[in-house]
């Protein structure tokens, strides 16, 4: 075991210890220090730290994050381990802890159903539950494969020993490309649970969603929670789920029936990015509303026309998707639509 002392921008301070190889932002977030993160997984850079006495070893050199280590001695939490004794400055302030804080869990990973050839449902077996609240993710490791990947859970059911996750298949990784090869039973090691995009009920406020393609697994986890808590019936909600081509949608099944169960208080539009009509998904799903073109312009438009509505209670916004697509929309909702940060909640990994 090795200590490692942290001190934050602002001179807090605050201590626990780790074993060798373990990753230094895990080992925090586990002992309920509030190490500022992102995406957990090498990618969004914002774990940056300086190590400022002791050695390291970096797990991943060249992750994406790692752009943003420009200076001696500058490393990513998530992908460093200690060599010994560390005292290390984070680039930003402490973050409140994670109330319970992260954990380790295993559990077998299965393919439940393929939504396309791209996209698929995937149930993780867990050895024992993993409380988590809704529209948070996990770090699935497999052995053999480098580094963590996050997904998210597309339901709440935290008493359960399973997580059912929404993945889709990478181009070139070799993660996806395993699990989506014949049938996937694998060990995998879960990591979590993390993010701040949540949402409950007794929060007691509308919201509007918008997502991008797999960014859409967080929001169905919320709006299920929203449904069994009757949220609906006093603040009517909106989604907006962006894809490409009609004929390459999935979970609009289950989108149709959410609108169905509200009974109407929370509308669905579906934004298809490639086309300009899609007479025949429409007339087989009437309770959803489709438009065509980015889905940040299409919800942009109606929150600029909502937010200038005298009387309108003021909703909540959550966002997921590829990174470009959350920076277009929070880009729009902030400099367009004049949205708060502090109203916008969203976590960025891909």
């Amino acid at each position: 075991m090795m200590l490692v002392e942290v001190v934050d921008r602002k001179g807090e301070r605050a201590a626990f210890a780790v074993e060798p190889g373990q990753r230094i932002l895990h080992a925090g977030l586990m002992k309920g220090i509030g190490l500022p993160h992102e995406c957990g997984t090498g990618t969004c850079g914002n774990c940056k730290a300086s190590v400022m006495t002791g050695t390291v070893s970096n797990l991943w050199p060249q992750a994406p994050g790692a752009r943003v280590c420009r200076r001696s001695g500058e490393v990513l939490l998530c992908q460093t381990a200690a060599t010994s004794a560390l005292q290390v400055k984070l680039n930003s302030a402490f973050f409140a802890p994670y109330q319970p804080p992260c954990a380790i869990r295993t559990g077998r990973l299965m393919l439940k159903r393929l939504l396309t050839s791209e996209v698929g449902l995937f149930d993780v077996l867990l050895d024992e539950p993993m409380k988590y609240l809704p529209g948070q993710f996990v770090l699935l490791s497999l052995p053999g494969i480098e580094g963590p990947r996050a997904y998210s859970m597309i339901s709440h059911e935290p008493d359960e020993a399973r997580l059912s996750l929404l993945i889709r298949r990478s181009q070139d990784g070799q993660f996806t490309s395993r699990i989506f090869e014949g049938q996937c039973d694998e060990r995998v090691e879960v990591f979590g649970p993390l993010g701040r995009a949540t949402f409950t009920t007794a929060e007691q406020r509308p919201f509007v969603a918008i997502a991008g393609g797999s960014g859409i697994a967080g929001m169905m986890a919320i709006i299920r929670h929203a449904l069994a808590g009757h949220h609906f019936a006093q603040y009517p909600s909106h989604l907006y789920f962006g894809l490409r081509h009609p004929d390459a949608s999935y979970l609009l099944d289950e989108l149709s029936e959410f609108v169905e169960q509200s009974p109407g208080k929370l509308q669905v539009t579906v934004a298809f990015s490639d086309v300009t009509s899609a007479e025949a998904i429409a007339a087989r799903y009437p309770l959803l509303r489709f438009s065509f073109g980015p889905v940040h312009e299409i919800a942009r438009d109606h929150v600029r026309g909502a937010v200038e509505a005298d009387g309108a209670q003021k909703p909540l916004f959550f966002v997921g998707g590829p990174p470009p697509m959350v920076d277009a929309t929070m880009r729009a909702l902030i400099t367009q639509c004049k949205i708060s940060p502090t109203e916008i909640r969203y976590d960025r990994f891909g």
